[in-house]
């Protein structure tokens, strides 16, 4: 059997994740390049991933998105199809239950309400999650609010992707409805933390002091320049993967032998 690739999967729906947008005006991402680099080897495990922000029309968000090829729901077609042994949960302001099915479970949430992120998590079974997506609003305080709640539900090991890193917060220029003026664009407050193990400030971060004891990794990636004129420059950086750490390891019963001088 021959199996798509996430790019492919990606063009076939319609999100702008891929090489193709909805419709031939829309500017694609290019991220898939970047995604499959890290999830292929999961692709037949029975991993658990979490979306923020589904692309779905409704009274909460315009979602423009929703156009041509896409018809609500384009990247949570994308992993199903991807990962056909995955679970995936999707969280969005507006709701979307035609999306539901056997593998697929959403629920409607405002990503930067703490009390709304931990509601989910508890109406899902306070599950665990293997792969955290955001693609929600892009708002620098939501994706800060949400990496502080949902970091903590991430598996040991686990992925924590953050897409499109943009410069929309205190001290940019500010000109969209992505953006916030209190806090710095989680780019730079990510970046510094790389650089110094600080956060910059001011952030909308809950508790940074356990991100940064359970944050193994952080990784940037600018996207692949694909063509010459891409919507981005191609050194620019706009998504991030966080790694957990992992759980520390269980000495074994000659290691404990061993410490007792046995």
């Amino acid at each position: 059997m021959t199996f798509k690739t996430l790019t492919e999967l990606a063009n076939l729906y319609g999100t702008d994740k891929g090489t193709i947008g909805p419709t031939p005006e829309w500017e694609p991402h290019n991220y898939t390049d970047i995604y499959e680099a890290y999830l292929a080897r999961h692709r037949q495990s029975a991993i658990t991933i979490l979306e923020i922000g589904l692309g779905v029309t409704g009274p909460q968000w315009e979602t423009t998105i929703v156009q041509g090829r896409n018809t609500g729901g384009a990247s949570v077609k994308m992993w199903h199809d991807y990962f056909p042994k995955a679970r995936i949960v999707g969280i969005d302001v507006n709701p979307c239950p035609y999306l539901d099915n056997d593998r697929i479970r959403t629920f409607v949430a405002d990503q930067g309400n703490p009390e709304d992120l931990q509601a989910i998590v508890e109406a899902a079974g306070g599950i665990e999650f293997d792969v955290i997506i955001d693609d929600g609003s892009h708002r620098p305080d939501h994706q800060q609010v949400s990496f502080s709640v949902l970091f903590k539900r991430l598996k040991a090991g686990g992925l924590y992707f953050i897409e499109d890193l943009l410069a929309n917060g205190f001290g940019d220029h500010l000109s969209s409805r992505h953006a916030n003026d209190s806090v710095r664009n989680t780019r730079s407050v990510l970046k510094h933390f790389q650089q110094t193990g600080n956060f910059l400030e001011p952030n909308a971060l809950i508790d940074p002091d356990a991100l940064k004891a359970q944050m193994a990794s952080l990784t940037f990636h600018a996207p692949k320049p694909w063509v010459d004129n891409v919507r981005y420059p191609a050194d620019t950086e706009q998504i991030c993967v966080i790694t957990k750490k992992p759980a520390p390891r269980k000495p074994s019963l000659f290691s404990w032998f061993t410490s007792r001088g046995a």
